[in-house]
């Protein structure tokens, strides 16, 4: 058999597996509300794994090591800094947000901002910044999947966008969270094992350890170093950027907070969430070195990752890190679409409806919208503005700059207020996509700024001063929201 018949067979005993999963989830009937969240029936590793699996995309495996593969270890903190983001998400705000959703009905998250800021304006506001940044999200992640489709199975791009993206909007429109938590399960542990297997092998390729860094220090000199020739402040923003500021940066993530039982389903799932960052990380930094060395001229950065595959491994082995690769589009993928449909359902449709929605009427709304979803990030991907990870990059920091402090503070500080919320969301987001305005107006780039200060730093920090500013000028919160969020005798 060919090598793309092979990978052709692999991936299609995948696929179908995971369709499967995706009707066998179907079978039941459910409410809205388990249909989008699934509360209580998710075990800590499902939990921790679709946490991780989330987080990270496309952009994880194509984007990033592309990236890396051009800046050396001048981009692994970045990685470190991504891995940590489970810590950081968990304890900053995890447990209060799970503590929130066991007090309220709540099915998205942007109900817990309506309820912390006491008002539909908060949630209308939340919905529209989030749906602004998340169909660009999943167009990203459906171009990594056709840049694999056309470079390891020789599929013309569009034939291989329309078939990974149909399946994996059907088995999303079909299953809900249970079927995306799980399918992040297997796809998380296929990521790990595609991974295992390919780190060793393209450091054996490149000579070992040592020969692999003296010939990439032949490709890029300043590679070799954290810093290089970037500025320390290089290393504290993508530190804080990827960690840090996840906590508003990836809501779809975060999401799963609300899920888990007990306080400890939450601890247990953040071991499997730092285990699995952090294999993920390291290995893809000694792939990108590695990269560098093999695959000196490569004219789409984006393709590093499955140009090696297909230079390395037989087709076998190949075609499980091909469904590791595409197995972390389908994570990020999936559960962005979900929350994007909830979004639409929960905070705009039901709310907007005068007569009560009966269940059925629900979950079929719910389809209905997830599968419209999907057919619209599918046809933004055909062409799609960007690399990968700058695509991703954008996104992220139009979110981490509207939400990371609405979020953090709506759960630690009583005095922050809704006036106090709507500032800081449309001030943080607005800042950071003038900030990018001007970048682009002076250095005809995205991803060079003024004074070089990262859009996704900017615009947080503009966000935090607006909160805290506004919130101190206005009336405190209502004793009922202190009731739900910051109750007596609560740690």
């Amino acid at each position: 058999m060919s090598v793309p018949g092979t990978y052709a067979v692999v991936l299609i005993a995948y696929f179908a597996g995971l369709l499967a999963l995706g009707f066998w989830f179907n079978r039941r009937k459910r409410s809205r509300q388990r249909y989008f969240l699934a509360r209580g029936d998710l075990g800590p590793a499902t939990l921790g794994f679709s946490y991780s699996a989330t987080q990270m995309s496309g952009s994880s495996y194509m984007g990033a090591v592309g990236t890396e593969r051009l800046l050396g270890y001048n981009f692994a903190p970045a990685g470190v800094s991504s891995a940590a983001a489970a810590w950081f998400t968990y304890v900053l705000v995890g447990e209060r947000l799970r503590r929130v959703a066991s007090r309220i009905r709540c099915t998205t998250i942007v109900d817990v901002f309506e309820a912390r800021y006491y008002g539909r304006a908060v949630g209308r506001l939340a919905t529209a910044i989030m749906l602004a940044a998340f169909i660009p999200l999943i167009a990203a992640q459906l171009k990594a999947a056709g840049n694999v489709f056309q470079v390891l199975l020789g599929i013309p791009y569009l034939a291989g966008l329309f078939v990974f993206g149909g399946i994996v909007i059907l088995y999303t429109v079909v299953g809900g969270m249970h079927a995306v938590a799980w399918t992040d399960l297997i796809q998380g542990s296929i990521m790990i094992a595609g991974f295992a297997i390919l780190a060793p092998v393209a450091v054996h390729a490149a000579g070992g350890f040592g020969e692999m860094h003296l010939r990439y220090g032949q490709f890029n000199p300043e590679g070799l170093s954290f810093l290089g020739d970037m500025p320390a402040l290089w290393v504290v923003s993508t530190f804080l950027v990827w960690g840090f500021f996840q906590i508003g940066g990836a809501p779809a993530a975060v999401t799963r907070f609300l899920i888990p039982k007990d306080e400890r389903t939450l601890k247990r799932a953040l071991v499997y969430s730092i285990t699995f960052s952090s294999l993920i990380f390291a290995a893809s930094t000694v792939i990108a070195i590695s990269a560098g060395v093999l695959l000196p001229v490569l004219d789409e950065p984006d393709l590093a990752l499955p140009a090696l595959v297909q230079m390395l491994l037989p087709p076998l082995l190949g075609g499980v890190l091909v469904a590791a690769v595409l197995g972390a589009t389908m994570s990020t993928i999936d559960s962005i679409l979900l929350l994007s449909s909830s979004l639409i359902v929960e905070n705009i449709y039901v709310p907007m409806r005068r007569r009560s929605v009966t269940r059925e009427q629900g979950v079929a709304m719910a389809r209905w919208t997830t599968l419209g979803l999907g057919a619209a990030a599918l046809l933004v991907a055909i062409n799609p503005p960007a690399p990968i990870l700058w695509i991703v990059t954008m996104a992220f920091s139009l979110l981490a700059s509207a939400f990371t402090f609405p979020f953090l503070l709506g759960v630690w500080w009583p005095r922050a207020t809704r006036e106090g919320a709507v500032a800081a969301m449309a001030g943080g987001a607005a800042v950071c996509v003038l900030w990018y305005a001007l970048g682009y107006a002076r250095h005809g780039a995205f991803d060079n700024w003024i004074g070089g200060l990262w859009p996704a730093l900017v615009g947080p920090m503009a966000s935090l001063v607006l909160l805290v500013t506004v919130s101190l000028l206005t009336r405190r919160p209502p004793a009922n929201v202190d009731a739900v969020f910051f109750p007596r005798g609560a740690a």
